[in-house]
């Protein structure tokens, strides 16, 4: 009765303390989240670049990050200049989807979007003029001059990804085509998605001289599909050695196929030499739902009974309180009668 009251008063101590700890976890966690949410969610973080004025009251804000270069045309009025707000009226949007469109009688154009070095040509009365963009991440590292051109594919969904070779070697860029945020990076040294991954899309043989993009395609004949890296432009060189390279086994598609129930009996038959290996391994015995007591020589030196072990303890202790109360009470009423009859 004693170990069973003394279990049921530490279950409750510590179950008010992993409460505790819960609760304050959760409320650091919630604020932190919503910290990290307010620093990385700011329009301006998103929407913001190098303004250009390109006249008729418009200035271009352009930009080139993860999801390519953009020209976000906005109307400013004909006083604006060099270091006022631009943050107004959006007329229209260039990137690599859509390169062209037209704005106060301007015609606006990206020219090689998939460049590391695209430009901005706005034309007026026939006349063009070209403004240079920011250059792309890779470009700002290695000069554009030794990046290559991009290759976009469409993978199922939404999700595109964009192919480049710098010195550096192969990269990948996924990114929502839509929404245009950016969803992972594959590189030379970090080639693959994680395993279980909303899509299946990995670099092969990625330090080899002409490695490949392998990609999940849903609902196609072949459930793969692969495309090569664009070439480094000639007169620059890699950062690395090659490596040779090696057939590559073919990945899961997503969602991973169960196993078969041969394979599932097959494993689950203990072999001959397995079953000698348990005959002269310590035995044990199974108490109650969870506990494990050990039989045999290993059982030297356990500590803990059998009855204490079962899940029934805190039922057995709630008893025992009970039936001490109730004889509590019985005594007390009982004493009270033996003093009225006096």
């Amino acid at each position: 009765m004693r170990t069973a009251l003394r279990t049921c008063l530490a279950t409750a101590v510590l179950a008010g303390a992993l409460l505790a700890a819960a609760a304050g976890t959760a409320y650091a966690a919630t604020t932190a989240g919503q910290a990290a949410a307010v620093a990385q969610g700011s329009p301006a973080d998103r929407f913001s670049g190098t303004p250009v004025h390109i006249g008729e009251g418009l200035v271009a804000v352009v930009r080139h990050e993860a999801e390519g270069p953009e020209a976000w045309i906005r109307a400013v009025g004909p006083d604006w200049k060099p270091g006022d707000n631009y943050m107004y009226r959006v007329l229209t949007v260039l990137d690599r989807m859509n390169p062209v469109d037209s704005a106060n009688g301007l015609r606006l154009e990206i020219t090689r979007p998939n460049s590391a070095a695209p430009l901005l040509t706005v034309t007026k009365a026939g006349v063009a003029t070209s403004f240079p963009m920011p250059l792309s991440e890779a470009g700002r590292t290695h000069g554009a001059e030794c990046v290559s051109a991009t290759k976009r594919l469409a993978l199922h969904g939404t999700l595109v990804a964009d192919l480049a070779t710098t010195p550096d070697g192969p990269q990948v860029q996924l990114v929502d085509g839509v929404t245009k945020q950016p969803y992972n990076r594959l590189t030379r040294t970090g080639p693959a998605l994680a395993k279980g991954d909303r899509t299946v899309a990995r670099i092969v043989n990625p330090g080899a001289a002409r490695p490949s993009f392998e990609y999940e395609t849903p609902g196609q004949a072949d459930p793969f599909g692969t495309a090569l890296f664009p070439e480094l432009p000639a007169g620059c060189a890699f950062t690395y050695a090659f490596q040779g390279e090696a057939p590559a086994a073919k990945p899961e598609a997503t969602p991973t196929a169960k196993p078969s129930a041969t394979a599932s009996s097959s494993s689950s038959s203990p072999s001959s030499s397995s079953a000698a290996a348990a005959d002269d391994a310590p035995t044990a015995r199974t108490v109650g739902q969870t506990s494990v007591v050990p039989a045999g020589g290993v059982a030297a030196g356990t500590e803990i009974a059998a009855e204490d072990t079962d899940d029934s303890t805190t039922a057995y202790a709630g008893a025992g309180l009970a039936a001490i109360v109730a004889g509590l009470g019985a005594a007390f009423v009982a004493r009270r009668r033996a003093r009225t009859r006096r």
